[in-house]
């Protein structure tokens, strides 16, 4: 069953009442009472998505999503977002947020993609949810612009937003709550964040607690194993991907991980991949980003990549492109 936190519905029912609503009418065609909404755990999503929907209708407000993300902060998240707010930089409390969330809300997957603009932030919804679908990628994104402004300390004001939801009729009370461009109408909900946010430090960070927490962090990890495919694959790929050159190497990902080397390729080999296919794959990708949008020479791009032999580079990109970083370039000129 898909269940999730029970800090959004408390949102909805705190505006409820303060709208002078009794919240029993909130809770009707749930499994809820009051007391197990306030005090309790983790929900199920049918509730849930049962509270959103009666809340819409009962305070006859179309902008619940904005409501609920001028209140959500990173500790909606619980320890997951405590782990995001004390890391290193933004970019690893970002990719905690990635690599983690699935812990905390089962029907939403979080992928993060680092370019040479930026990273892209989006938002898969792995099931339906029908009319309040706008509510999550409003309350998602205000969350990340919450998220990102605390730690810098300024305003967030050079991002996109761009939603997967038309245009509302309130689209005018975005730009109250969102200080960045919005756009409608996309295939999905993404955040695009410029790279000169991504590794500012935080002034939260702790070493000593972020250690704490990465541990935690990975325990839960391991208590997908059976429940989740591929769960180590999924976030050697994730880290890979919205980090930029160099990449981790095996022994970095393996400490984050708090496990060793061996243990760590040992787990991939289970799930049908290795560490060096995953991050050869990752490394393809950069290698034609820079050599289809800058003038950079092949050998400043092997190094750039991390390759300390420019034949290794050639060799590598041939193996996955099936011609030479040269004649690829040459035929995107073409194209």
């Amino acid at each position: 069953m898909d269940n999730i936190s029970p800090v959004y519905a408390r949102f909805v029912l705190r505006e409820i009442i303060n709208q002078g609503i009794a919240a029993e009418q909130l809770l009707v065609g749930t499994t809820l009472d009051r007391t197990a909404l306030e005090r309790g755990g983790d929900i199920a999503m049918e509730d849930f998505l049962t509270i959103l929907n009666n809340g819409r209708l009962l305070s006859n407000n179309d902008q619940l999503g904005l409501v609920i993300g001028r209140h959500t902060n990173i500790n909606a998240l619980g320890f997951i977002g405590a782990a995001a707010a004390i890391a290193p930089t933004i970019r690893e409390g970002l990719q905690v947020l990635e690599n983690y969330t699935r812990l905390h809300v089962t029907y939403i997957r979080l992928d993060l993609s680092s370019g040479l603009q930026g990273l892209s932030v989006r938002l898969h919804y792995l099931r339906d949810t029908g009319e309040v679908e706008r509510f999550h990628s409003e309350a998602a994104v205000m969350l990340l612009q919450h998220y990102i402004e605390m730690l810098a300390g300024r305003i967030l004001d050079d991002a996109e937003f761009r939603l997967a939801i038309p245009a509302p009729d309130y689209r005018e009370e975005y730009a109250r709550c969102l200080h960045s461009p919005v756009s409608f109408d996309w295939e999905y909900t993404t955040a695009e964040i410029p790279a000169h946010w991504l590794d500012l430090a935080s002034p939260y960070y702790n070493a000593e607690m972020w250690h704490q927490a990465t541990l935690q962090l990975a325990q839960q990890l391991r208590t997908l194993e059976g429940k989740e495919q591929n769960p180590y694959s999924q976030y050697v790929s994730a880290l890979m991907r919205s980090s930029e050159p160099p990449l981790p190497d095996l022994q970095s990902v393996a400490s984050r991980l708090h496990m060793s080397e061996r243990t760590l390729n040992r787990r991939l080999q289970q799930e049908q991949t290795s560490f060096r296919e995953i991050r050869s794959e990752v490394l393809n990708n950069w290698a034609r980003q820079l050599l289809d949008e800058t003038q950079q020479s092949v050998e400043a791009i092997a190094a750039a990549l991390g390759y300390q032999d420019t034949a290794n580079f050639r060799r590598s990109f041939r193996s996955r492109a099936g011609c030479s970083p040269s004649e690829y370039r040459s035929r995107g000129r073409h194209r």
